[in-house]
């Protein structure tokens, strides 16, 4: 077993000494355009933790996910469900704390939605200073920034595209709607430096809608399994490496 709301509280007391860390799977429910399910980001976080615990067997467990996320810019796409930055914040404190209490010193946040990417790093700062354990954030599509740029033929990506689309083909295929499948209209911006996939930018509290008809930011017409096969397993072969060396210190 490789989930820690799986075992009774007695096999957790035993398992403690051996449980080098635990995984926190965080992802989101939110619109992912017509073809991807609403939980993409949390399946994408889930399916990579599971992988990553059966591969270290007994020396991580994965703890039960957070399936809602930070979406308040893709709340006018019906479906979607948003958390608040705090109430996110304050979710992953109080998981620490409980591991904290019962002798877990490592956490490892699996993240699946870019969303969460803010709230998240605020709350790893409270862990370290208020709670006293070892965590760390992973995005795992930061690990592989040259597999994607070697990989994806699009160069507009990031939600509901080729990336995700691909991915998607490859952990969840019975759910991708591969009839539905379309090239969205990409909104030109007014502004110079608006353009939110661009590495040259100003910030701004943009909302999908203002980007895109379909929700989807990117081509998913380009997307295919092999390409989800490249991606997923670059990003589990980089988290593993990680976490290996991460639970050895």
């Amino acid at each position: 077993m490789i989930y820690w709301n799986e075992y009774t509280w007695d096999e957790i007391q035993n398992l403690l000494d051996k449980i080098k860390a635990v995984i926190l799977p965080i992802g989101s429910c939110e619109q992912h355009s017509l073809h991807l399910p609403l939980g993409m980001d949390s399946f994408s976080a889930i399916k990579l933790s599971e992988k990553i615990a059966k591969a270290l067997e007994e020396k991580v467990l994965v703890l039960p996910p957070i399936l809602y996320g930070v979406s308040p810019h893709h709340m006018n796409f019906p479906g979607t469900i948003t958390l608040s930055s705090d109430t996110l914040i304050n979710i992953v404190l109080d998981i620490a704390r409980s591991l904290k209490h019962h002798g877990v010193n490592k956490l490892i946040i699996i993240n699946g939605h870019g969303g969460n990417t803010a709230p998240l790093t605020i709350a790893l700062r409270k862990i370290r200073e208020e709670v006293g354990i070892e965590a760390v954030l992973i995005n795992p599509w930061e690990l592989i920034s040259d597999v994607i740029m070697d990989t994806l033929e699009s160069t507009v990506w990031g939600h509901a595209c080729e990336f995700e689309t691909s991915e998607a083909l490859v952990i969840i295929p019975n759910m991708v709607r591969v009839n539905k499948i379309k090239k969205p209209k990409i909104k030109e911006q007014k502004a110079p430096y608006m353009t939110i996939w661009e590495k040259v930018k100003v910030l701004w509290p943009w909302n999908t809608d203002e980007l895109t008809d379909t929700g989807s930011i990117g081509d998913p017409t380009k997307a295919s399994r092999e390409k989800g096969e490249k991606l997923f397993n670059a990003m589990f072969e980089r988290t593993l490496e990680f976490i290996t060396h991460f639970i050895k210190e």
